[in-house]
């Protein structure tokens, strides 16, 4: 069972109802919530997931990716299991290319209709997920992929980073190395350097870009669902 379902389950429970009183009470189909727990939904649209979060009076975040269930974590010790405090959880905007362009050319609030979360402290106010897309950076990553991006960092030599070039409106995501000065100009300058070796080398001299952030985590699925 997922975790969207495994919480709705839960609630329906901890409430004391059960699909058709929620249709009664929610206008959510009961065949809709049979299809969600029984797993035969699998990826029920936002718009259905938010009627569920309105009813029980939670976010969708926390529907989605929150284990309702659980007051603490069990954790591996020898030979038993004992009990921690779970680590914080905190939800951060969900960006494609063109959004996190935006964000980088206009410095406004990232918008968003998904969030992800992180887990721990450390992290920066203004942190955000990007979906990587295309496959210059394959095959150390793929498209699709999530990374975090700290955007009020500045990178060191070989820090994976995204990077906003003049006129254009979606980010590109490459790792940066600087080069030190020109020899005709004096000014320093910079390279975005892909992973796939069929794209080109991105040179600040020839293709002026702006460092929009800086990667500083992954989330990376390791096999298909």
């Amino acid at each position: 069972m997922s975790l969207l379902a495994s919480n709705i389950q839960y609630l329906l429970d901890k409430n004391n109802i059960n699909a058709y009183q929620l249709q009664e009470k929610s206008n959510i189909p009961q065949s809709t919530t049979f299809r969600i727990t029984n797993g035969e939904t699998k990826s029920p649209s936002g718009a259905t997931v938010q009627k569920y979060a309105n009813y029980f009076g939670i976010s969708e975040a926390d529907l989605r990716f929150k284990d309702l269930s659980d007051v603490s974590k069990a954790q591996w010790d020898g030979d038993n299991f004992k009990v921690v405090n779970k680590e914080p959880v905190r939800y951060v905007p969900l960006l494609n290319f063109v959004q996190a362009g935006e964000f980088c050319e206009y410095h406004d609030d990232a918008i968003s209709n998904e969030f992800r979360p992180i887990f721990g402290e450390g992290y920066g106010e203004n942190v955000y997920w990007v979906a990587l897309e295309g496959d210059s950076m394959e095959p150390d990553f793929k498209s699709g992929e999530l990374v975090l991006i700290d955007p009020d960092i500045q990178p060191n030599p070989a820090d994976y980073v995204i990077a906003l070039k003049a006129g254009e409106k979606k980010v590109t995501f490459k790792m940066w190395r600087p080069r030190g000065f020109d020899e005709k100009t004096g000014e320093e300058y910079s390279q975005l350097i892909p992973s796939n070796e069929n794209y080109p080398i991105i040179d600040s001299r020839f293709t002026p870009f702006t460092i929009c952030g800086v990667a500083v985590e992954r989330k990376q699925m390791l096999r298909a669902l």
